[in-house]
This record gives C-alpha cells, structure tokens and sequence, in this order.
C-alpha cells in the first residue's frame, strides 16, 4: 500500500506542545465512553466549540498521543470521509487519573475491521439518540451500558446466550421505557439470528429482566446496514415466539435513517416492530 496513504495515522516526529483544556478533556471523555467517534459525531456533539477549534484539539490531541486514529478505518467501510477517533493511552491514563477509576485503550492491534465497524453502529445510535433527546425537553436518556450484561436461557434443549449490544433506559414524561440494542451487520445467519430473538423472549418470560435489572418490560430495537436485511429480520422475529404471531417487543431499523446530523430522525417513525406493518415512533 502506497506510503502516502498513511500520513494521516502517523504522528509527527515533533508532536506538538499545549495544553489540557476543558474542550480537549471533553473529548477525551467523549471517547472514553463512545469507545469510537468519527470528527462529524464529535463536533455534533460539542456544539459550544467552532467546527475549526475542535479539528485542531482532534489533530493536537493525535499527535501528541492522547487519541488515535485506527488505521482499520482506511480500508473499512466509513464513506463519509471523515476520520474515526479513539482514546489512546495518554488519554486513557488523564480520564483514569481524573475520575479516580482505570480505563484501558485499545492499541490498534487489537481493533479489528469488524469490530470497529460494529463498535462504530453501536456509537452512531448512541450518539443520534443522545443527541435528538437532548432536542426534546420531555425525555431524557437515564441509562446506557454497553458492557457487562450477559445471560442465558435454555430453550428447546439448546442454551440462548442474553448478551446485548446495549442497555438503555428513556424517560419520556415521568415514564420509563427499556430497550436493549442489537447492531446487526449481516454476519450472523437468519437462523441464529432466530435463535437470539427467541433468547430474549424466553429470557423474558422466565422473569430474566427482573432477576438482572429489576425491570418488567423492554423492548429489543435492532438496527441494521439495509432495509432489507431489517426487513428479513422482522419477518424471523415473527416466529420468536413459538406461535409465529409476532411480537410487539421486537423492533427493527436501518441506521441509514438516522446520523448525528439528522438525530432527530431516531425518535420518529422509522422503526417496525415484528407484529404489523406500520411504521412506529420509538417514545410511543
């Protein structure tokens, strides 16, 4: 691969020196939480900071070894253009150091294509969906984990792993609603993509979100690279349920719907859920 192509993963011989500021240490947080962010979802979501301000903490921060730029993106699949970010291990120690807790970055041999893309799905809801209820002045995000919650349910004699994408909860006018995230990327076969939405309804029926959360009800939003494949989805989680009547629990949509620029799009009707053929709003 031709060597200019690497100039904007390399560091500078001469890193430059400056210091820590509250906008620089706002986006060392940012990714110590997102894990991934590209420069259009850090800029969305420091709106206080001029377009130009934050490019050049992003380039100082590079440089200087606070973030990196994964070199995994080049030949990925972002066309956007714009580069993706996270924490290095300067950055990771200034977070630990400041929020009395350890954080551990990835170093670039450990991020693989395929994991960046589907770390990269999970941060573009988060960020969409942080940002359009940020917008709205009746709900707010309470909770989101994106580690840590893992189970299992027998069913049919074959043991279902729980182990979401994510945990989140929205409170939308004094009411709380549950939702776990499944960012599909097509790899999974339709057949085990089956066998997880089964998973989850049993799980649920023995009382597992109970048991691990303390809560009643949820539901399971599952966004995908295509239309299609939501679609094909949506039509095997009809037969989730042993009955194959489909279930309101269920809800499906393609993430070309939504970006940090266009958030607001998260909270309208973009999503179907495995029972009917309307198009749902996610707060109703």
């Amino acid at each position: 691969m031709p060597k200019h192509r690497f100039k904007k993963y390399e560091r500078s011989q001469t890193p430059p020196t400056f210091r820590i500021g509250s906008a620089d240490f706002k986006i060392l947080e940012l990714l110590s939480d997102y894990r991934f962010l590209d420069t259009r979802q850090i800029l969305d979501l420091c709106p206080d900071q001029a377009e130009r301000t934050i490019k050049r903490k992003l380039l100082n921060l590079f440089q200087a070894g606070f973030i990196e730029r994964p070199i995994q993106q080049f030949s990925c699949f972002k066309p956007s253009g714009y580069l993706v970010y996270s924490l290095g291990k300067k950055g990771a120690a200034l977070v630990s150091q400041n929020n009395g807790s350890v954080i551990k970055a990835k170093s670039s041999r450990e991020i693989g294509i395929s994991f960046l893309g589907h770390s990269l799905m999970i941060s573009g809801f988060r960020t969409a969906l942080s940002l359009s209820l940020e917008k709205n002045i009746n709900s707010k995000l309470r909770v989101w984990k994106d580690l840590g919650l893992i189970d299992a349910v027998h069913c049919e004699g074959e043991r279902l792993p729980i182990a979401p994408d994510a945990f989140f909860t929205i409170e939308d006018k004094d009411y709380f609603t549950h939702f776990f995230l499944e960012a599909d990327r097509s790899t999974m076969t339709l057949e085990r993509m089956l066998n997880k939405f089964k998973g989850y309804w049993n799980w649920r029926l023995e009382g597992g979100q109970k048991r691990k959360l303390g809560i009643s009800t949820f539901r399971v939003l599952t966004v995908c690279i295509s239309e299609q494949r939501a679609e094909n989805l949506r039509q095997i989680a009809a037969k989730a349920n042993g009955k194959e009547t489909g279930s309101d629990m269920f809800w499906f949509a393609c993430e070309k719907s939504y970006s940090s620029e266009n958030s607001k799009n998260i909270l309208t009707p973009i999503w179907k859920s495995a029972k009917g053929d309307s198009l749902r709003h996610l707060l109703e």
